[in-house]
């Protein structure tokens, strides 16, 4: 459900209520916050209920952080979590959380993809957009730009391909991925001239990941590598840091994107906004990025049900 101060409640219930996929719907959240939000946008869908939390109306403040927020935030995602990694459902949605309601409530996490890694004992998990042109994959997600050299290795980017490739094949279907990578530096760091990461880190995990037999391009400037991504020329980019990534993707797909977790056991999906608490409880959030999160979820269990079939 997200954080109930934000506007999750509101686009969880218009989602549900405007989706065509065929698919039994299960909310993790808080019963009474649900009707109140169903009331407010007017849409009533069927869905079953998990009772993740105990919380009313009383206890919400819209658009405000909260400790108490954060606990249901948190609650909501370790009970999903933990549903899907019993199997008991096929895929998790996430509405949008607050970092700072969960700080408060004592999450040491910066964002749902290190918890998620963490809740499902994966290796490592990267943030994949989905939607619109192209795919962005980040090699390194919350941190401060300051940081982001330094994190920088030939090991994460080649962890972060690797796990771009096999989500390609084994979640999206596509049987030969193409991938392109970004340089970190201007110009791709024109040989050394503005920076020395593409020659010491990337390129040798680009080098690495053919002969791997991926199918992968660069390091290219990111400037113009988004101009031929948009074209579709690759299956998805790896991007070396948060906005290098999400700048082109949000502005050409910010009402279809889909933010997604790769590397986990289990399918995760949420809406690339947040919890946009301007307009929490005004009854104005638009679903359409809620709705195409439940869209790839579903979309990606399939393939995944498919393949364990076979």
């Amino acid at each position: 459900m997200g954080d109930p101060n934000g506007v999750g409640p509101e686009v969880v219930v218009k989602a549900l209520a405007d989706s065509g996929a065929e698919y039994d719907a299960v909310v993790y959240g808080s019963r009474d916050v649900l009707y109140a939000a169903s009331e407010l946008a007017g849409v009533f869908p069927e869905y079953g209920i998990v009772q993740a939390f105990e919380l009313g109306m009383s206890d919400v403040v819209p658009g405000k952080v909260d400790r108490k927020a954060g606990e249901a935030s948190l609650a909501y995602i370790q009970s999903a979590v933990a549903a899907a990694m019993s199997g008991e459902i096929d895929a998790v949605v996430t509405a949008p959380i607050s970092k700072e309601s969960t700080h408060l409530a004592g999450s040491p996490y910066p964002g749902h993809t290190e918890m998620l890694k963490d809740l499902t004992g994966a290796e490592n998990a990267v943030m994949m957009f989905e939607g619109g042109k192209f795919r962005v994959v980040l090699v390194t997600i919350h941190t401060a730009l300051a940081n982001v050299p330094g994190l920088i290795t030939k090991e994460r980017v080649l962890s972060t391909i690797n796990i771009t490739h096999e989500s390609l094949r084994n979640l999206f279907g596509i049987n030969s991925p193409r991938i392109a990578v970004c340089g970190l530096n201007p110009h791709a760091g024109e040989s050394g001239a503005f920076g020395n990461e593409e020659i010491v880190h990337i390129t040798p995990a680009v080098l690495e990941a053919r002969k791997l037999g991926i199918d992968i391009e660069g390091p290219y400037p990111a400037d113009t590598l988004f101009f031929h991504a948009n074209k579709g020329k690759w299956d998805a980019v790896v991007a070396m840091y948060h906005d290098q990534g999400l700048i082109p993707f949000k502005m050409l797909s910010f009402e279809e994107g889909v933010n997604m977790t790769a590397g986990l056991p289990i399918i995760r999906t949420s809406p690339d906004h947040g919890t946009a608490y301007d307009i929490a409880w005004k009854g104005t959030a638009d679903p359409s990025s809620m709705k195409a999160a439940i869209n790839v979820a579903v979309r990606l269990a399939r393939v995944r049900i498919e393949k364990q079939a076979k």
